[in-house]
């Protein structure tokens, strides 16, 4: 008798339905897991850029530092790709790029537009800076995030 109700329960259309809601979930809560975790990422690799980059103009480093920085990486973290001497350059060059004072004057008046309208993303506050230097450079982060944000969601700006 148990088969013939399963039988008849999974041949419902509520049924069919309710499964398709579930796999919808799981399907989003996938996707959302994989935007949080390239969002992090790009702010990682922006972040290993800056870093470099001002290290480079106060302490006055040469080129030679990328490749060093690429080595004590893929040393200390083996299992992890994404460390090569080019993949570190392009994160010198994400930060170059991104950091640009024409795309920050834009983007934070942009900012202040939307935020006085609404609530800024809830991401944004969690852009934690890892040092004095990396402080300075908060106000960079926002603008990289909210890029990340709109590229994520496929939010165009406006």
């Amino acid at each position: 008798m148990k088969k013939n109700i399963d039988s008849a329960l999974t041949t419902s259309p509520e049924y069919r339905r309710f499964i398709e809601d579930l796999k919808a979930r799981v399907i989003s809560a996938r996707i959302c897991a994989a935007r949080a975790v390239n969002r992090d990422l790009i702010l990682l690799y922006w972040g290993i850029g800056y870093g470099i980059v001002e290290k480079q103009k106060t302490l006055g480093w040469g080129d030679a530092v990328v490749e060093m920085v690429a080595a004590d990486l893929r040393r200390a973290f083996p299992e992890m790709r994404g460390f090569s001497l080019a993949n570190v350059w392009r994160m010198r060059q994400l930060h170059i790029v991104y950091s640009s004072e024409a795309i920050l004057a834009q983007a934070a008046r942009e900012l202040e537009n939307r935020t006085s309208r609404k609530r800024a993303p809830s991401f944004l506050g969690h852009v934690v800076p890892e040092s004095k230097a990396m402080q300075a450079a908060a106000g960079k982060n926002l603008i990289l995030a909210h890029a990340v944000r709109e590229l994520a969601e496929g939010v165009p700006s406006n």
